[in-house]
């Protein structure tokens, strides 16, 4: 034979109301417990980034040299640059990816036939080549249009992808451009020489 009660702390309803509260309960203490770790996490990453926080890489064109077709045959202008990457940041690594070079010349737009290799830089310079060219034979006129000129400009252009590493912490890609403008000293009617120019940099 069942014995009712009429004490309410041993009643079923109650009993099944304070089984349904104590879940519920939980649920709530579990959800603000990972709401607190992701903040904690996210307040970390900033505090992270605002105290690392990397400055922009700065590019100098070092040198360039540039063949440029016979005045009286025509051909393909030719450009072999070399230039620094420098990076100021102590603690966070430079990553690049896909930098591609291209220049204009005389008019001449020049490309590098494939990518830069990418690569790693910490703290201080990085020393890189390119190697670029006409898509295609160049008309004598290209050259002798500006033959009567002392000094000629080159524009260089260094494009690609930059991420930030901080320990084992790797920041997303940002878009790069490093723009050089220099003028060039002709020193004979075919090769000119470039001397040092300071890039703008930017990132995206």
């Amino acid at each position: 034979m069942s014995r009712i009660t009429d004490d309410p702390e041993h009643s079923p309803r109650d009993c099944a109301t304070k089984h349904r509260h104590h879940h519920s309960a939980g649920r709530r203490r579990l959800l603000i417990g990972a709401l607190s770790a992701a903040a904690s996490l996210l307040a970390l990453a900033i505090i992270l980034w605002l105290t690392l926080r990397p400055s922009s890489p700065r590019f100098t064109l070092l040198a360039a040299t540039v063949t440029a077709p016979n005045a009286t045959s025509g051909g393909i202008v030719r450009l072999d640059a070399a230039f620094v990457a420098h990076n100021p940041n102590a603690r966070a690594a430079a990553l690049y990816d896909r930098l591609q070079a291209r220049a204009s010349y005389v008019g001449v737009q020049l490309a590098a036939a494939a990518p830069l290799p990418p690569f790693q830089q910490p703290q201080g310079d990085a020393v890189l080549t390119a190697s670029l060219s006409s898509s295609s034979a160049v008309a004598p006129a290209a050259e002798t249009a500006e033959a009567g000129r002392t000094t000629l400009l080159l524009r260089l252009r260094v494009e690609g992808q930059l991420r930030w590493k901080v320990s084992a912490w790797v920041s997303g890609s940002r878009a790069l451009a490093a723009e050089c403008v220099a003028v060039v000293v002709p020193s004979q009617l075919t090769a000119v020489v470039v001397q040092g120019s300071q890039c703008a940099t930017t990132l995206q």
